[in-house]
């Protein structure tokens, strides 16, 4: 497939992602914990496609959702940035061929991402405690994410990862 086929079927995910994010995820919060599909896309992407994931994706996605939220404008785009690039890093240093480790660093990112996210919300003058912040809105909105990319994961690998060359290294589902 060329280029622009694989733009393309990334770019319409990202989409799809928002939408979820805007429509579905305010709707299926459990207890204050909304999940974040934007997060989950934009790891998945980057560990799917470790060598051809770029900072530009990650980047609109977390502006769209810091402007559709109502956090901190940039906070969520930085951390996807950020996060996107180490664990396609991470991933094409450690991948295995096994599932094992594309879970493992989905997982340490999202959580990371969550914790980054509050830190950022308690810099900026969120009016709760850091030990609330932290257990009652970055953990289990993590675990959430968690749950997301979990389910999303072999979908993500069959449908971006078919559409991208083959690449030592890049888990397939077959």
């Amino acid at each position: 497939m060329n280029v622009t086929r694989d733009g393309i079927a990334v770019a319409v995910g990202a989409v799809i992602a928002v939408l979820l994010q805007i429509v579905v995820a305010p709707n299926i919060a459990l207890f204050g914990a909304m999940p974040n599909f934007v997060v989950a896309y934009a790891l998945l992407v980057a560990i799917v496609r470790p060598a051809t994931a770029g900072p530009v994706m990650p980047f609109v996605l977390g502006l769209v959702f810091d402007l559709v939220s109502g956090g901190p404008v940039g906070a969520m785009a930085f951390l996807l940035v950020l996060m996107t690039f180490l664990a396609a890093r991470a991933f094409a240093v450690l991948d295995n061929d096994t599932l094992f480790m594309p879970l493992v660093i989905f997982v340490a990112a999202t959580v990371l991402v969550e914790a980054l996210y509050a830190a950022f919300l308690l810099a900026l003058g969120f009016d709760a405690g850091a030990l609330d912040v932290f257990l009652y809105r970055a953990l289990p909105c993590a675990l959430y994410d968690c749950v997301i990319g979990l389910v999303l994961y072999p979908l993500a690998a069959r449908v971006l990862a078919g559409a991208a060359p083959a690449q030592p290294g890049t888990p397939r589902l077959r």
